[in-house]
């Protein structure tokens, strides 16, 4: 059936992003998001970047479920796509598992590890037999690079060359690559969940940055963190990205993709050094942090390299640069880590039957 109409959750700039690329594509965009106000009808997004520049219409806009239902002839779309950080993928699960439907193609933009698997975990726990679960995918990374100025202007800097994409099973996979390939060209299949998830690398790219300035940050300073990098913090970068490379050779993920592949994949940068790659990503020039709860540390820590650490220790790896990070960034935080190998369902037995 040709799918006409989104749902997109989540109003951060990666939910207004794929509204404004969806709407630029001529489909019918429903915004939802817990932070909404009150119901927008014909609500616009401006995009001044160099992706889709311009104005474009949203259906509707609003923080209740009911309404945008019933501007749907009382149903949701089948294809929704949860744009959202780690810490909102279970009250998003909550609010959507009353109306969720084993036909349904649910697209997971989320930095965060395992937040696929967590969103089907809460699921399940309200309720929802596995079998009657919809297709919910993870990606290692966005479709495109955005910034967001205000609540109803982006800025798309650039389209990911590729990212690619991975749900429950392989027929789930084809099955989500089948509803979004259309929409999202640069999309391609994973071989895995499991490959998908030790794919992410946001948290390998700002956790040692965000450390080695935690003076400015703790202070409030507005600052750039990728202005004057040194090859130095680089280099602590590519000792994070080791672990993270040792934890999936453990683990039987022989193929995956290294922090200097990524930018090369993604971007389409050129080099001998990772150094060198970072310096081509024109959109690092206007990423400023002013916000002591900024999400490269708040968002990365517990909900990404976390549940890398419990996948270290299930695959009985060392990885000191990695625990030393957990360690320094927590002291900051001092919030607990919920992510746990039994909040997962995580053990190496399950892990092996998920290498599909």
């Amino acid at each position: 059936m040709l799918q006409t109409s989104y749902l997109v959750v989540g109003r951060g700039h990666i939910g207004l992003a794929t509204a404004v690329y969806l709407s630029n594509q001529g489909y019918t965009v429903y915004l939802f998001s817990r932070r909404s106000s009150i119901l927008a009808q014909t609500k616009t997004i401006h995009s001044i970047g160099a992706v889709s520049p311009g104005s474009y219409p949203v259906a509707a806009c609003s923080n209740n479920i009911y309404e945008l239902m019933a501007l749907n002839g009382g149903r949701l779309p089948q294809n929704l796509v949860i744009c959202c950080r780690g810490q909102d993928i279970e009250p998003y699960a909550r609010i959507l598992a009353e109306y969720i439907n084993p036909q349904m193609n649910i697209l997971v933009f989320c930095a965060s590890r395992f937040a696929g698997r967590v969103f089907c975990k809460v699921l399940q726990r309200l309720g929802i037999a596995k079998e009657q679960l919809p297709a919910v995918a993870d990606v290692n990374n966005t479709p495109f690079v955005s910034r967001g100025n205000t609540e109803d202007q982006i800025r798309i800097s650039t389209l990911s060359n590729k990212f690619f994409v991975a749900a429950q099973n392989r027929t789930m996979t084809t099955r989500i690559v089948t509803a979004y390939q259309a929409v999202f060209s640069n999309l391609c299949p994973a071989a895995s969940v499991l490959e998908i998830n030790l794919n992410k690398v946001n948290d390998i790219i700002h956790l040692p940055l965000l450390l080695v300035s935690l003076a400015r940050w703790e202070s409030g300073e507005d600052y750039n963190l990728y202005h004057n990098l040194g090859s130095r913090t680089v280099g602590l970068i590519d000792h994070l990205d080791r672990d993270r490379i040792a934890v999936g050779e453990a683990l039987g993920i022989l193929n995956l993709i290294d922090i200097k592949s990524h930018y090369q994949i993604a971007y389409g940068t050129t080099g001998s050094s990772l150094y060198e790659h970072m310096q081509q990503v024109g959109a690092y020039s206007s990423t400023t942090l002013c916000n002591p709860h900024h999400r490269y540390l708040v968002e990365d820590l517990p909900y990404g390299c976390f549940p890398l650490q419990v996948l270290a220790r299930l695959a009985g790896v060392e990885t000191p640069f990695l625990d030393s990070c957990i360690t320094i960034g927590n002291k900051f935080l001092d919030i607990p880590l919920e992510w746990t190998a039994e909040f997962l369902e995580l053990d190496r037995h399950q892990l092996s039957q998920e290498l599909y």
